[in-house]
């Protein structure tokens, strides 16, 4: 991969040049790694870092909690005649040991079984800002953990209805959790250049449990083999029970709970190798500052001091903690392994808190409430916005009518043929999507967030219209083909994007309020479109993907309207840019040159994608 730094937000290299040489006057060279390396023109600012190990094995770590939602969903979407016996004489009641083979179920308490997943995860979304607020991202997720680790055990030793019903609750609740607590901590701990990709995991992962979960319910096929699928989400639990508590809390929850050392002991470990004291600054400037000036933190060398306003994010029952640090322990030189400490005579690199200064606590974190009626710092209407469509276009689109086989377009047309049919359809369109995935996953911090929105939302527009046409006039082949390319475009970026995009526009200081209103939207929408769906169905079948061409349609022109362009846009200057009142941001097209030629007017279009 380059190391070269992407363009940020559209500016030209010029542009980004001469703002990258600011950006070194105006923040100290206090916090870099490489400290065997003294040229301050050699040192990379940290927003333009790239590829991370540490921050990929830490992703896929975390993407293990998500794999869980995917799975529990996938894994009941064919398993129907393993786990259950709908009459409550017969094979239903034979055992093997202590458990049955089967559990009784009746067809509504099966249905109910099935759709409390979505329950607990709308329970689960709606605490996940708190829960992630007042112990941290890392911690909220190991706890979480444990959760689903105690629905997995529910589920998997069930010999009821009740019992299963109560454990598939559980972890819905830790689906819900993890919705929300996942895609903040990766979202903050990701380098601004590749947080899409990054960003791009969670979708990945759900559709690899969707896939796998599914694979292996449709081949625990005899006694209770179907109870060690149900209860696998364990293991994973198990693994990041273990393992979450070696990898570094978000250095942004960090200067929010006012940790100012463990803050950036934790940038440091992910951005080793860079120079990290202008993404310090912006992580500051996200917080909800009261009193800017109340106090700071000087930087101190023996050729130069210079101040910025950072401790405003030191609170006054932790001055204590500020002046215990003596003249030993106040220059936190760092060290790399295998390299000396430079001379204090070099690039500044010891930060020390400045004595006898007022500090105030300057930090609180805003409601939903506030946020929603622009009453924070900065007016997020407009933003809180573009997340809520995002996320609720994603089950306005139709996919639970594609995926999932109890209730959806794919069995209509191939149950007639064979009871199997339908499900190894769903699995392969689970597989197929996986490319799709993969192709954003090289395309999002190249193309931008808009171009992949409305290639998606219009595809998907497109196959809704192909899906129609086939069911008012055949043949199903041409049906099946659109189904396929549906779930392809949604993978492209309307399935992905909404999940990262809300940690790119909404600061920190009300990024778990987002959060849980988004997620919790998004599981509001999945029980009222497994709601709805059937209904349709049996009323005015071959007009329901007529309805969701609409939805996507709609999404399409709002995207193309109101939804900004994040890649590579610090949180700050997005928030600069589109604070306030709802505002379209697609710039207007531009008159013809003098000259009579068009290239005014083909910039214009392309803004379009990249506003």
């Amino acid at each position: 991969m380059s190391s070269e730094p992407a363009a940020v937000c559209g500016k030209d290299s010029g542009e980004q040049s001469a703002l990258h040489k600011q950006s070194r006057t105006m923040y100290p060279r206090v916090f870099a790694v490489d400290l065997h390396d003294v040229d301050g023109d050699r040192f990379q600012d940290s927003r333009q870092a790239g590829f991370s190990w540490y921050v990929l094995t830490t992703t896929l770590l975390v993407s293990l909690s998500v794999i869980s939602i995917g799975w529990s969903f996938g894994v009941v979407n064919v398993s129907k005649s393993i786990i259950c016996q709908i009459s409550p004489l017969g094979p239903g009641n034979t055992h093997s040991g202590e458990f049955p083979n089967r559990i009784p179920f009746s067809n509504s308490a099966w249905t109910i079984a099935v759709g409390i997943l979505a329950v607990g995860g709308f329970l689960g979304a709606l605490v996940s800002g708190a829960i992630s607020d007042s112990i941290g991202r890392r911690n909220a997720l190991v706890v979480n953990n444990g959760l689903c680790l105690a629905g997995s055990v529910l589920m998997g030793t069930a010999t009821t209805a009740v019992h299963f019903t109560l454990g598939r609750f559980v972890i819905g609740i830790a689906c819900g959790v993890a919705s929300g607590v996942a895609n903040t901590y990766v979202g903050e701990i990701a380098p601004l250049k590749w947080h899409g990709f990054y960003g791009s995991f969670f979708q990945l992962s759900i559709v690899i449990g969707l896939l796998f979960g599914q694979l292996a319910a449709m081949h625990a096929t005899g006694g209770t083999g179907w109870r060690i699928v149900v209860a696998f989400p364990g293991v994973f639990s198990l693994i990041q029970i273990a393992l979450l508590p070696l990898r570094v809390e978000s250095p942004r929850y960090l200067l929010k709970a006012h940790h100012i050392n463990e803050a950036r002991h934790a940038l440091l470990t992910l951005r080793r190798g860079y120079d990290v004291a202008a993404e310090w600054q912006e992580s500051l400037l996200s917080l909800d500052v009261v009193d800017i000036n109340a106090s700071n933190v000087r930087y101190h060398s023996d050729q130069w001091s210079a101040t910025a306003a950072a401790a405003s994010a030191v609170p006054a029952n932790d001055q204590a903690d500020a002046n215990a640090l003596d003249k030993n322990d106040s220059k936190l030189t760092m060290k790399t392994k295998g390299h000396k400490a430079v001379d204090d005579n070099v690039a500044a690199s010891s930060l020390t808190f400045a004595e006898n200064m007022p500090v105030e606590r300057a930090t609180h974190v805003s409601g939903v409430w506030q946020t929603l009626c622009g009453r924070t710092r900065d007016d997020l209407r407009h933003l809180m916005a573009c997340c809520i469509v995002l996320m609720v276009l994603q089950q306005l689109s139709g996919i639970s009518a594609i995926l999932f086989s109890d209730s959806g377009v794919v069995r209509d047309i191939l149950d007639p043929f064979s009871p199997l049919s339908a499900p190894w359809t769903c699995v392969v369109v689970c597989g197929t999507s996986l490319p799709a995935i993969f192709l954003c996953l090289a395309c999002v911090d190249r193309l931008g967030r808009r171009a992949l929105l409305l290639g998606s939302l219009g595809g998907m527009s497109v196959c809704c219209v192909l899906i129609s046409a086939g069911l008012f006039y055949g043949p199903n082949s041409m049906v099946m083909a659109a189904v396929f390319l549906c779930y392809f475009a949604f993978n492209m970026g309307a399935g992905i994007v909404p999940w990262f995009i809300i940690s790119e526009v909404i600061p920190s200081y009300s990024l778990s309020a987002a959060t849980t209103l988004c997620c919790s939207l998004y599981w509001v929408m999945s029980i009222a479109i497994g709601l709805m769906v059937p209904l349709i169905e049996n009323i005015v079948p071959q007009w329901l993907f007529v309805i969701f061409g609409c939805f996507t349609l709609a999404g399409f022109l709002l995207v193309m309207l109101f939804v900004p362009e994040t890649m590579n846009c610090p949180i700050t200057e997005v928030v600069k840019k589109h604070s306030g009142n709802i505002h379209v941001v697609v710039k207007p097209y531009r008159r013809l040159n003098a000259s009579g030629s068009i290239g005014g007017t083909s910039r214009s279009l392309l803004e379009l994608f990249k506003c």
